[in-house]
C-alpha cells in the first residue's frame, strides 16, 4: 500500500492531503466521502458494474448450497439455546475499527465503508461490544457469566487461497463474559462452557470426536501457573479427549494466557474447524481488571466441507 499511496499523493500534488482530511470533524469527512462516491458511481455504467462483479472476489457468490448453510446455522443456534447461550442476530456492518482498535487485525484486512462503519469481519468482536454495552448500561450483569452466540456471513480482505478458504464465509461465534473471583475459577467456568458445547456438537450431530490443541500465550503475570491450571482443568473435564500442546509464538498478542484449536476427527481424518481463547477486550472497553472474556468460533464452510 505504501507504493500506491505515494503515487496517489504525488498525483494530487499535495503530500499533506491525508493529514488535512484527518483534521476534519468525522461528520464532515463522512460527508466529503459520500459526495466522492456519489460522483464516482455517477460515472459508472451497468456494463462497468458487471465487470466489477466479475473481477471483485468480495462480491462473487459462494459455492455452498444456501439451504445447507442455513440449516447448519439453525442447528448451531438451536444447540446453543439448549445450553442457555443467548443467540443474537447481528447486523452485516460494524462500527469502524471494531477489530483493529482492539489490536486484533490491521485495518487493511477489513473492508472499511462509509458512515463510520465497516463490513462485519468477526462476529466475536461485535458480540463482545454488545455485552460491554449491556454491562455499561447495567442492562445485564456478569456476576453469573453471560454467554452469547451468533452466526454471520463475514468478509475479510486477506488474500487466502486453497481448499476451505474463501473471501467471504460463514462463522459461528461464542463470547462469554464473567467476573474474576480468584484462583482462575471464572476462566475455568468459561472454558468449560465453550469446550463442552463443541464436544457435544461434534459427537451428537456429526458423529465425530473433538480434539484440542492448547497454545500458551502471554498476558497473565503468572503465565506458567495460569497455563498449568487451564491444562489441568481441560484434562479433568475431558479425560478421553485427545489433547496436545503448542508453546510456539507465545508472545502473540491476540489471545491472553491461552488459546485453543478445535479439531474434528472422523475416522482417520483430522481437520481444524475453529479456535478460541481469552481476550482483554472487556477490560479495554470497561476499564475493570476484574473482567474476563472468552471467545471462540468455528467456520461453517469448513464444517460443511469436511463434515459431509
Amino acid at each position: 500500500m505504501g507504493t500506491i499511496l505515494n503515487r496517489v499523493l504525488e498525483q494530487t500534488g499535495d503530500p499533506e492531503i491525508l493529514d488535512k482530511l484527518l483534521s476534519l470533524p468525522k461528520a464532515d469527512l463522512n460527508s466529503l466521502l459520500l459526495e466522492l462516491f456519489e460522483r464516482h458511481t455517477g460515472l459508472c455504467t451497468p456494463a462497468d458494474i458487471l465487470k466489477a462483479y466479475r473481477s471483485n472476489r468480495f462480491s462473487v457468490a459462494g459455492d455452498a448450497d444456501p439451504l445447507t448453510v442455513h440449516t447448519l446455522e439453525t442447528l448451531l443456534l438451536t444447540e446453543a439455546q439448549k445450553m442457555d447461550i443467548r443467540t443474537i442476530l447481528l447486523s452485516p456492518s460494524a462500527p469502524l475499527g471494531s477489530c483493529s482498535v482492539f489490536g486484533c487485525v490491521d485495518q487493511y484486512n477489513v473492508i472499511s465503508s462509509l458512515r463510520g462503519t465497516e463490513m462485519l469481519s468477526d462476529p466475536s468482536n461485535m458480540l463482545a461490544i454488545i455485552i460491554a454495552d449491556k454491562l455499561k448500561s447495567r442492562a445485564a450483569a456478569n456476576i453469573t457469566p453471560l454467554h452469547y452466540a451468533a452466526t454471520a456471513r463475514v468478509v475479510r480482505a486477506q488474500a487466502f487461497s486453497g481448499e476451505g478458504f474463501f473471501a467471504h464465509f460463514g462463522l459461528f461465534c461464542m463470547v462469554s463474559s464473567g467476573k474474576d473471583t480468584g484462583s482462575y475459577s471464572s476462566e475455568k467456568e468459561l472454558l468449560e462452557k465453550h469446550l463442552f458445547f463443541y464436544r457435544a456438537l461434534l459427537r451428537e450431530q456429526f458423529r465425530a470426536r473433538l480434539s484440542i490443541v492448547l497454545r500458551k500465550r502471554s498476558g497473565y503475570k503468572d503465565g506458567d501457573g495460569f497455563f498449568g491450571k487451564m491444562t489441568e482443568a481441560v484434562q479433568t473435564m475431558f479425560p478421553d479427549t485427545p489433547l496436545s500442546f503448542d508453546y510456539d509464538d507465545i508472545d502473540n498478542k491476540y489471545y491472553q494466557g491461552i488459546n485453543f484449536k478445535i479439531y474434528m476427527e472422523t475416522g482417520k481424518e483430522k481437520i481444524e474447524i475453529g479456535d478460541g481463547g481469552f481476550v482483554d477486550w472487556m477490560y479495554q472497553m470497561l476499564g475493570s481488571k476484574k473482567e474476563r472474556c472468552l471467545i471462540s468460533g468455528i467456520g461453517l464452510d469448513r464444517l460443511l466441507l469436511f463434515g459431509e
